[in-house]
């Protein structure tokens, strides 16, 4: 039996032909509209069976200080080292709220799970959101305020907050690798924004005389499909390795150890993204350092405005340093 499909408010929003703020403020009671639209639109909502979840309805009040932090998977599989910069946004990010009277709620990133809850919320924060993130369609169906700390790659009108990896990933290769470097770049998991930005970096320097690039898609991060894509890119000629993140980049440098290529003097090893991790071991790995308690504090701040209905809240880029260490010197 097939199951019927919710109606949303975007849903009446289309039926009623108004716009989806209309939907909102005719059946919450708000906002200055005409009677007739007002009836018009709680009478197609009726027709369609709309009913408000409990977090649209408690947008509708005042609000009851509740907001949302929505990490989407990392992906790739095998252990975290990065949990350190979910757990520093979610610590920075609750502390800002906490300041202001609001709490924060960790939400899961599983429409399905959402859909169950009943949490009255007054705007939420999505980390590290995918391409096409059904979790923000979710919310954008439902009116709620939302605001990503990444970026989903397909929207070009949500507000974000976000490392400028691409910049932070050229500095780093620029200061590392010599001119001429034949490069690959190893990625695994879904599409995020920091590893577009990472490659859009790569490729900046690659475009500008700095040597060649190759992009290699890892099936995972189980040991035997990083050592594939290494020994490809080895194979290939490229005597330096760029990883999307910290996770691959432990595992690169594992590989090219078993392999008996010296770390740098065969290849030189770098990170798109920094981890504590990355510092210990046999030779650190050089990386480009993302700031997870400054989005955190950013986007806090950016939300609350939101919430407040404050005009102008524009997204916001955030330089990025370099960590440089055994596995790809200084040149």
């Amino acid at each position: 039996m097939l199951k019927m499909r919710k109606t949303t408010i975007k849903g009446v929003a289309a039926a009623a032909g108004v716009s989806v703020t209309t939907v909102s403020d005719a059946l919450s009671g708000k906002g200055r509209l005409p009677d007739a639209t007002r009836e018009k639109v709680q009478a197609i909502a009726n027709q369609l069976g709309y009913r408000p979840s409990a977090i649209a309805r408690g947008l509708r009040g005042s609000g009851i200080g509740l907001v949302g932090i929505c990490i989407a998977p990392a992906g790739g599989g095998g252990a975290l080292t990065d949990v350190s910069y979910w757990a520093a946004i979610v610590t920075h990010a609750s502390q800002a709220f906490l300041s202001d009277g609001h709490a924060a709620v960790l939400l899961p990133h599983d429409v399905g799970l959402l859909e169950t809850l009943h949490i009255p919320l007054d705007g939420v924060i999505v980390v590290d959101p995918l391409e096409r993130d059904p979790v923000l369609t979710f919310f954008e169906d439902r009116n709620i305020r939302c605001l990503t700390i990444g970026r989903d790659v397909s929207k070009t009108e949500s507000i974000w907050v976000d490392d400028d990896t691409a910049t932070g990933v050229r500095r780093l290769i620029e200061a590392t690798i010599s001119p001429g470097t034949k490069l690959a770049f190893l990625r695994v998991g879904p599409i995020k924004s920091y590893v577009t930005d990472a490659i859009s970096g790569a490729r900046s320097w690659a475009a500008d005389g700095g040597g060649t690039l190759s992009i290699h898609q890892c099936a995972g991060l189980e040991s035997e499909h990083v050592a594939h894509t290494v020994r490809e890119a080895v194979h290939e000629g490229a005597t330096a390795i760029l990883t999307q993140n910290d996770r691959l980049a432990l595992r690169v440098r594992d590989v090219l150890q078993a392999m008996g290529r010296d770390v740098p003097g065969d290849v030189r090893l770098l990170s798109a993204a920094d981890a504590m991790e990355l510092g210990q071991g046999p030779v650190g790995i050089s990386a480009a350092r993302p700031h997870p308690a400054r989005l955190a504090e950013m986007a806090a701040a950016k939300l609350l405005d939101m919430i407040r209905g404050q005009p102008d809240v524009a997204s916001t880029m955030s330089p990025m340093e370099v960590s440089i260490r055994e596995s790809a010197p200084l040149l």
